[in-house]
């Protein structure tokens, strides 16, 4: 099914078309979203600690779950941006690069407000 995805112009980091084109079809797009959505719950939270308590190795395999799905649904500027902390973090920890890690957080939350949004919006 090739359906329309409806209104997906106000949303800066969900990248609905991208994912449309990746996935092939409208119902795969939104059939992941809750899955996303829920993954963002708990990974965000599950990040952010791991960030404050120091834990960089377990913040770059969560970066790299993250990448997994990140391409298909973000704009590319934002995954290779995932993409370069999670390298640089698996080979060494330092203030900038904890801060690289942390800077990637606010996007994190709005890929989530926005996929949430946009599922309300379609129910």
């Amino acid at each position: 099914m090739h359906a329309n995805l409806g209104d997906t112009g106000s949303f800066q980091v969900l990248n609905l078309q991208g994912a449309l084109e990746f996935l092939g079809d409208t119902q795969a797009v939104c059939e992941l979203l809750g899955p996303l959505v829920q993954s963002l719950d708990k990974d965000i939270a599950d990040l952010e600690q791991m960030l404050a308590q120091g834990d960089f190795l377990g913040a770059a395999g969560l970066l790299h779950s993250l990448k997994g799905f990140i391409p298909v649904f973000c704009h590319a500027a934002f995954a290779e941006q995932l993409a370069g902390v999670e390298k640089r973090i698996r080979l060494q920890d330092s203030p900038a690069l904890r801060n690289e890690a942390t800077a990637l957080l606010p996007t994190l939350h709005q890929l989530k407000a926005e996929a949430r949004a946009y599922l309300q919006q379609r129910a």
